[in-house]
């Protein structure tokens, strides 16, 4: 038994536990019978653990499987706040990094992202104006914001054509001012602050009208008798320099500047001399923002003008020119001791300015938008001049659905100004500035009383300033009323569609309208026998823009980066005006148009212009290393000849992001390096005074004998075309322990083809007519720094600089011509030479001998007989070859200094003033400067100034080196600190400032002003030296 007992166990272990196990059935023989009662046994065990064992592998395969399901995706939640304020910010974008999975925050600034794949370990938040941020996944996130300082330096708006772009990523030469130099400065034109900011960029302000407008040129002057000024882009929509004065410098964001043909070439015929893009803010942060600023101050002229002389120092002049002239009358004012100083009766040193400004903007609902009104008023430091300004601005854009984007930016203001009629006739008597030299020191604006212990007081006001024999300028002005206003609606709506991802449609509609009206009077008086005028002109103007673009962004394996852009636009300008006056108004209460009894010939003018243009522009770079870009442009205008009204112009780029490769991606004390270069056509198609028909052969009218005649008024071009000019830009920019920026740029402009009016024989009846002409070209370098010194979280300490020069020369003339002299200015055209240098006889000094005057003949020789034929060019120039600017920005715990000072070298202008006020023939008719005091009247004196005997002349003596240096804005400010105005519980920032302009000038020209921008200047309304204060709260 034990036999049978072992072998069953043997034979169940070793071959039927196997069979059993695999489902193999076995034959009944095999089988013993107490074996088969043992399988039995075993079997029913076997199952009942195999059971448990398959139970508990589904229970552990079911856990394992829901959290491997729980380990591929995760729900983050979490909420987006400001750090300036803690308040939530709405419609902040959270990704998922390296993936397509986000969301925006909501009105709470709560967000929440479903399916977060496990593998994800960070986000990806942005906002608009706030710098983004790289956060570690984690649960119920707070993150908190900070507003972007650098914001400039990031993105820049291109204006019309495609969308926005990293200021890095731009092959052209491009440089960027930011809202903070602009916002704040008392001039009511904002382009006034951009003088000394941007290397190439001269603004010239030429007097201290309220009302004047700036001039302004990029890299020299391209043309001669075609408009200098550069284009200027407002939101994406042309518009003319007229806007300047219209636009509140609180609404602007950033001024962008673009020089080189890459970063203009798109802009074609209007961009030779270069673009100006104004961008105006936008709303940001998800609460509204409500800002209150007001600010008062006043206005003195900037410099003093040449030191006049007093009775006394006149009368011993007087009598050593001319001994035997009539003295009582000097002699009776020096007895009574009167001495007048004219320009301290005419000029104000606290001419009064104020402005208050109110905005609101934010983002809600996918709706983002700015909205500000403001007043600007301001009195000029002469009599009748002024300026009062009204602005409203709307900016609205809204998301309507994903693929649908609508916008409308739009402003609009009402001028109110008046200016001394006299001011723009510099030798004038009525023109106050020349009045304050020329009028006698003897001479009183007051009835003089003699009291009876001798000494004397004044009384009324004189009408007629006797000794002078003219009308008190105070007393025509009040009879002269002159009103000028304008209201102007400028902006431009758009829609945009994106119908599949990284395709854009946009289509944009633009305006520029003003109505400007002109009012004057001339009331009956005694100064016009009580017969007066009146005199009413109306002028209305509009330019429409339409402009649609398609632009395509897309990327191959997130390496190679692809935009291309094609797009149409047409500009409509339209202008027309009329005036009308009348004589015989003979009562001062009746001065209306129809209360006159002799009515003039009125004038009417219609006037309309259009230009069409095609456009596309192509953009590759790999991995932001390598920069490829290219712009083809052709533009039709009305303005030119039949055979010539189209043309073409483009633009080819590359950048080299070497920070980026291996070999220098780990050197930290270089923080960037990028090399850059462009070629490309521009075109210019601004003439000189703005004609409209400058190609055509036009009709004039006029009478003759009584009768009316007609006759052709222009010469007809049908050959006359653009402008162009070509341009090679070679730069760099760099960055060196994220402390010290340096760019380069080196340009060679290529002007050809220039439009010039030809002088015609008089034989044909015609004086000159527009041409393509002559060639110069435009060769320099620009140079800007920037330097952090100090950056950490109490201060900021740092300076900036900038410097270009410029070199100048005419290579062609019409008519295979070598030289031009323009008559009576000083300036002469010569092939080799700059444009701009001055022609004339030079002079040399006085001889000690005998104080006569000395010359240069054309051979370089001394002589004492002028002649005009012995003019030259004298190596000075009237276009500044050096100009820049330096800077530098302090900050401490909420105080902050920012100093902006701008120079210009090299620059020369004929102080024609001088000509009347240092020259013994007018003594005895005006009067003199001190400096006359030092006429020669002796053998051996030395002095530069001439004998009696010795005539003037217009010559070098009279041209001054109008180079300056100027402290351009001082601002001081103070923030007060967050946990003071958490106290209030409604204000969110208080920022009290003081704001200087003009402060310092440091120059030799002893004329009104260096920074007029002209040949000469005579009778200047000056410049002025301005003071403000102001606070600015935020709710």
């Amino acid at each position: 038994m034990q036999f049978y007992a072992n072998l069953n166990i043997i034979i169940l272990f070793t071959y039927v536990y196997p069979c059993y196990e695999y489902g193999i059935i076995l034959p009944k023989i095999l089988v013993l019978p107490e074996l088969n009662s043992l399988m039995n046994l075993y079997y029913k065990s076997k199952c009942v653990i195999m059971m448990k064992r398959r139970m508990l592998l589904l229970l552990t395969c079911c856990i394992i499987g829901i959290g491997m399901v729980m380990a591929q995706t995760s729900k983050v939640t979490g909420k987006v706040l400001s750090e300036e304020d803690g308040e939530a910010v709405i419609g902040a974008t959270v990704m998922v990094k390296g993936t397509n999975i986000g969301t925006v925050t909501d009105a709470d600034g709560l967000f929440s992202l479903s399916n977060v794949p496990g593998s994800a370990k960070e986000l990806e938040v942005s906002y608009v104006g706030m710098e983004a941020q790289i956060v570690r996944i984690q649960p119920n996130l707070t993150i908190r914001m900070r507003t972007s300082s650098e914001m400039l330096d990031e993105v820049l708006i291109t204006g019309t054509y495609g969308s926005a772009k990293k200021l890095g990523s731009m092959v052209g030469s491009v440089a960027a001012v930011k809202s903070e130099k602009i916002s704040n400065r008392p001039s009511a034109n904002f382009a006034d602050a951009l003088q000394g900011q941007v290397a190439g960029l001269q603004v010239f302000t030429s007097s201290g009208e309220p009302s004047e407008n700036v001039s302004m040129r990029m890299r020299g002057v391209g043309s001669i008798n075609s408009s200098t000024e550069p284009l200027f882009i407002l939101d994406g929509s042309p518009i003319s320099s007229g806007v300047f004065t219209a636009l509140n410098p609180s609404d602007i964001e950033n001024v962008t500047i673009l020089k080189d043909a890459s970063s203009t070439s798109i802009y074609g015929s209007r961009a030779a001399n270069g673009v100006v893009v104004i961008t105006s803010k936008r709303g940001r942060g998800a609460k509204p923002t409500v800002t209150v600023k007001g600010q008062y101050g006043f206005s003195q002229p900037a410099l003093p003008t040449s030191e006049m002389m007093n009775t006394t120092q006149y009368y011993n002049l007087w009598k050593t020119v001319n001994p035997n002239a009539d003295f009582s009358k000097i002699e009776n004012a020096m007895r009574l001791g009167i001495s007048t100083d004219w320009e301290d009766y005419f000029l104000k040193d606290n001419a009064p300015t104020w402005q208050l400004d109110a905005s609101i903007s934010g983002i809600a609902n996918k709706t983002n938008y700015f909205i500000s009104a403001s007043h600007y008023d301001a009195d000029g430091v002469e009599p009748a001049s002024g300026m009062r300004r009204e602005t409203l601005r709307s900016n609205l854009d809204t998301k309507v659905f994903d693929w649908l984007r609508v916008g409308v930016n739009l402003g609009l203001s009402y001028e109110d100004w008046e200016t001394n009629g006299f001011a723009g006739s510099g030798n004038s008597w009525y023109n106050v500035s020349t009045l304050s030299r020329w009028a006698f020191p003897f001479e009183t604006p007051y009835e003089v009383i003699e009291n009876a212990d001798g000494s004397i007081s004044y009384g009324k006001r004189k009408d007629l300033l006797d000794l002078l024999g003219v009308w008190n300028p105070y007393y025509l002005l009040e009879n002269q009323p002159t009103e000028k206003n304008k209201i102007r609606l400028f902006g431009n709506m758009f829609e945009e569609i994106t119908p599949i991802k990284g395709l854009t449609l946009r289509a944009s509609q633009a305006m520029d309208a003003f109505d400007y009206r002109y009012r004057y009077r001339n009331k009956p008086a005694q100064y016009n026998n009580y017969s007066g005028s009146a005199q009413e002109s109306f002028q209305r103007y509009s330019s429409f823009t339409l402009t649609n673009t398609a632009e395509y962004k897309f990327d191959i394996d997130k390496l190679h980066n692809i935009t291309a852009l094609i797009g149409q636009e047409a500009i409509i300008y339209d202008g027309s005006s009329f005036g009308v006056s009348v004589d015989g108004i003979t009562d001062d209460r009746l001065t209306l148009i129809s209360h006159g009894t002799t009515f003039k010939k009125p004038s009417a003018d219609l006037k309309k212009k259009v230009m069409n243009s095609f456009f596309a522009r192509a953009e590759y770079n790999f991995d932001e290393k390598y920069y490829l870009d290219a712009s083809y442009r052709t533009d039709g205008s009305s303005l030119f000849g039949v055979n010539n009204r189209w043309a073409s112009f483009f633009s080819v780029g590359a950048m080299w992001n070497m920070k980026k490769e291996g070999f220098l991606y780990d050197v930290d004390w270089l923080s960037d390096l990028r090399l850059k270069a462009s070629y490309g056509t521009t075109g210019n198609s601004a003439f000189e005074g703005d004609p409209y028909y400058p190609a055509l052969g036009l009709v004039g009218t006029g009478n003759y004998n009584g009768g009316q005649y007609f006759a052709i008024s222009s010469v007809q071009n049908d050959d006359l075309t653009w402008e162009k000019q070509k341009t090679l830009n070679i730069g760099f920019n760099s960055r060196f322990f994220n402390r010290l920026s340096v760019d380069f740029d080196f340009y060679n402009k290529v002007t050809e083809d220039m439009l010039m009016t030809i002088p015609f024989s008089y034989t044909t009846g015609h004086g000159s007519g527009w041409g393509n002409i002559g060639s110069m070209f435009n060769r320099g370098i620009e140079l800007s720094a920037s330097y952090d010194i100090i950056s950490n979280k109490d201060m900021f300490w740092s300076v900036s600089a900038n410097i270009n020069y410029n070199k100048n020369e005419i290579t062609e003339l019409f008519g295979g011509r070598d030289e031009y002299v323009v008559a009576n200015t000083g300036l002469k055209y010569e092939v080799g030479k700059p444009y701009g240098e001055f022609y004339y006889v030079r002079w040399v000094g006085v001889d000690p001998q005998d104080g006569q005057q000395i010359w240069l003949d054309k051979d370089g020789n001394e002589t004492k007989v002028y002649d005009e034929n012995n003019a030259a060019y004298t190596g000075k120039q009237q276009y500044a070859p050096w100009s820049g600017g330096f800077s530098t920005r302090f900050d401490w715990k909420g105080f902050s200094v920012n100093a902006d000072f701008s120079f210009m070298l090299g620059k020369y202008m004929i102080d024609n003033d001088r000509y009347f006020v240092e020259n013994p023939n007018f003594v005895g008719q005006l009067n003199q400067t001190v400096e006359m005091e030092n006429m020669w009247t002796t053998p051996g004196q030395v002095t530069d100034i001439a004998a009696v005997n010795s005539p003037r002349y217009f010559d070098t003596h009279l041209l001054e080196n109008a180079s300056f240096l100027r402290l351009k804005n001082l601002t001081i400010g103070y923030n007060l600190p967050q946990s003071l105005l958490r106290k209030t519980g409604f204000i969110r920032g208080l920022r009290v400032f003081a704001v200087g302009r003009n402060l310092l000038t440091a120059t030799k020209y002893q004329g009104a002003d260096p920074e007029v921008d002209s040949n000469l200047q005579l009778g200047k309304y000056p410049n002025t030296r301005q003071f403000s204060f102001g606070a600015e709260f935020t709710f």
